[in-house]
């Protein structure tokens, strides 16, 4: 248990040094902003689908927002990596699950990465085949489950949960079944080969698995925290207008999306297209994937502080947290 905290710890470690040593690469009037390709990071995705094709009277929509500044997006699979990617300077603001946040935090003594808004609730979810027999938390034990990245907030979810119910991993040092980060993309196949028993994962990839690998859901969480925007300091401190100006234009965003719900999603569904370097002819099949996410999802600007708290303990449970200064520090004040 202390290796997979120590091994996360080295990593972060390491990019803060190298960050400090290579100084902050940023730009003038440049905002680089950060998001995975997930339906659970649908405000990036519909930012993003707006910034490549500039609907925003020629801009994207913080461009449109904030006057004189210009936006970059940049791209990553899971929390641990966009953590790495703040700490670096190579993004200033990134949507983001809670628990890679918690742990830079944790990591930097709370000197670093601090919560803007919150995004989305829910989305989430454990993955199992129907044919499975799986039922419950007991019929794991010498099987295997998927999560999309050691420490992320699926992984943490999911070894949190095998926990409360009686049951440790990994199962090559004696315990009762066995955990394996695994990219989103790769998890359709290896369950469809019968090489994982469950997943646990997030939109769109749950009702993917649902949709083409006969899936179904067995633990599903519609109020816990999937998504979150985070910053680091250093860039908060030299920026704090713009800061608010982010917070305003992501809660505008939000509204747009909730008003406009059939053109979100024909933007998150181009963008994922994009990302995935899909065919067309494979747009309709997006759209029902987006859609069936859709409705698991609650989008929100404010942060969910007891989550996040709930989330610390889940950390600590699992040995992938150790002392985490106070969550409400956490969360941005101009002041910072």
């Amino acid at each position: 248990m202390k290796s997979r905290a120590t091994i996360i710890l080295l990593l972060i470690c390491t990019t803060l040094l190298l960050c400090r040593c290579g100084g902050d690469t940023e730009r003038e009037n440049v905002i680089r902003l950060g998001c995975f390709p997930n339906v659970t990071h649908v405000q990036g995705l519909v930012a993003r689908n707006m910034w490549r094709h500039k609907t925003c009277q020629g801009k994207g929509w913080f461009e449109y927002e904030i006057p004189g500044y210009t936006e970059e997006w940049y791209t990553f699979n899971a929390g641990p990596t966009a953590m790495e990617a703040l700490f670096g300077s190579t993004v200033d603001v990134t949507y983001v699950g809670p628990s890679p946040a918690l742990n830079a935090y944790s990591v930097s003594a709370g000197r670093e990465v601090r919560l803007l808004a919150g995004a989305v609730n829910g989305g989430s979810a454990l993955m199992v085949g129907k044919e499975s027999g799986i039922t419950r938390a007991a019929d794991f034990k010498g099987r295997c489950i998927a999560t999309p990245q050691l420490g992320n907030t699926q992984d943490v979810a999911c070894r949190a949960w095998l926990i409360n119910n009686g049951l440790s991993c990994p199962i090559e040092g004696g315990g009762d079944c066995r955990v394996a980060p695994t990219p989103n993309a790769m998890q359709l196949q290896l369950m469809t080969n019968g090489d994982i028993d469950g997943c646990w994962t997030v939109e769109p990839w749950v009702s993917r698995l649902e949709q083409n690998a006969n899936a179904r859901i067995l633990v599903e969480e519609p109020d816990v925290v999937t998504t979150v925007l985070a910053s680091r300091v250093g860039w908060l401190k030299r920026h704090p207008d713009v800061a608010q100006q982010i917070i305003r234009a992501h809660s505008k965003l939000n509204n747009w999306i909730i008003q406009n719900p059939q053109a979100a999603q024909e933007h998150v569904v181009d963008e994922l297209m994009h990302l995935t370097q899909s065919d067309e002819k494979e747009r309709n099949n997006f759209r029902k994937l987006v859609a069936s996410a859709w409705k698991r999802m609650t989008l929100t600007d404010k942060v969910d502080i007891a989550g996040l708290e709930q989330f610390v303990q889940d950390g600590k449970k699992t040995g992938l947290l150790d002392h985490v200064p106070p969550v409400h520090n956490m969360i941005y004040a101009p002041q910072d």
